[in-house]
């Protein structure tokens, strides 16, 4: 099979990538390196250096593709705040650029990368497909905006499109420098540099972390499931199982430093999670890796990155 993935030298691209070669696959990525210096390309995998935002790229990369991986964005609630005019240029027209080169080249198949931010204030903490979303910033609305391009695709074109809505995802190779960096490696770095771990509030504010491999097999799993055609498939991916700021603090380890009151204000959530089950029953997937376990591993100093991230045989282990 041959397989575009946009932003395949990314954190969660790249990881993406590597499993899809081990598997045999002919495999191209599209990539601009704004993230990377492509230290991260495969280099059994064709390297095309463009953005989403340019189509006639977008359209020669997409050429003869089985399925389009769309992971390439700008990702991060802050960032797009800061600029939502860039962001929407990369996360929204950027997107359009995609679908349209796959309707243009007859790619049967998108799997779009999407974010749990799309649900915004609810009344429960366990997220589901079906509640009304509200997004709550810019980078929120311009996920959801992307899902519902896909959704029109998949109804005036026929492309059959998968939307997975990731939520907090972290493992190998994510960000450790920079202004957005997750809370999982900014402790990481705070430690190591002999620095207090800055919680904000009480630290009982709590997520669904998912590791990247469990991140990679949902979306080998959305690209081979019979998924209803004329529809965008909307997935949740990630666990029901919250892990609070104060238990990643204790699983990194070091002097802990509270913020009060919370800088960031109306935009923290205090809980969030998935219900998986429409992704158990519609692809196969769920969960196989503990936050417990894999935040754990990759905390851990020198500690060891698995390189393959396919199997639970193969993810992370003590």
């Amino acid at each position: 099979m041959r397989y575009l993935v946009t932003g395949g030298c990314g954190f969660i691209g790249s990881t993406l990538v590597d499993r899809l070669v081990e598997l045999g696959h002919d495999v191209v990525v599209l990539d601009n390196l704004s993230t990377s210096e492509g230290d991260r390309a495969n280099p059994a995998a064709t390297l095309i250096e463009a953005s989403i935002t340019d189509l006639d790229a977008v359209r020669d990369a997409t050429r003869g593709a089985d399925c389009v991986f769309h992971t390439a964005a700008w990702a991060r609630i802050p960032r797009s705040i800061e600029d939502p005019v860039g962001t929407h240029q990369v996360n929204v027209n950027g997107t359009l650029n995609v679908l349209q080169a796959a309707r243009e080249n007859g790619v049967p198949r998108v799997v779009y990368s999407s974010s749990s931010s799309v649900y915004g204030d609810q009344p429960t903490h366990v997220m589901r497909e079906d509640m009304p979303l509200q997004p709550r910033s810019p980078y929120a609305l311009q996920k959801l905006m992307g899902e519902q391009y896909g959704a029109m695709f998949a109804r005036l074109f026929g492309l059959r499109v998968a939307s997975l809505r990731y939520f907090n995802v972290y493992g190998p190779r994510q960000a450790t420098q920079g202004a957005y960096v997750l809370v999982i490696p900014h402790f990481m770095r705070l430690r190591d540099a002999g620095k207090p771990l800055t919680v904000y509030g009480d630290g009982e504010q709590t997520r669904g972390y998912t590791h990247v491999s469990d991140v990679v097999r949902a979306n080998l799993l959305a690209a081979t499931a019979d998924l209803p055609p004329g529809e965008n498939v909307a997935l949740n991916i990630g666990p029901q199982e919250e892990t609070s700021v104060n238990e990643i603090a204790a699983i990194v380890g070091g002097e802990v430093q509270h913020v009060v009151p919370n800088p960031r204000g109306e935009f923290e959530e205090l809980r969030k999670s998935a219900d998986y089950s429409k992704a158990k029953a519609l692809i196969g997937w769920e969960p196989l890796i503990p936050a417990s376990v894999g935040i754990r591993q990759i905390a851990a100093p020198h500690s060891v990155i698995p390189t393959k991230v396919g199997t639970q045989e193969e993810s992370v282990t003590p």
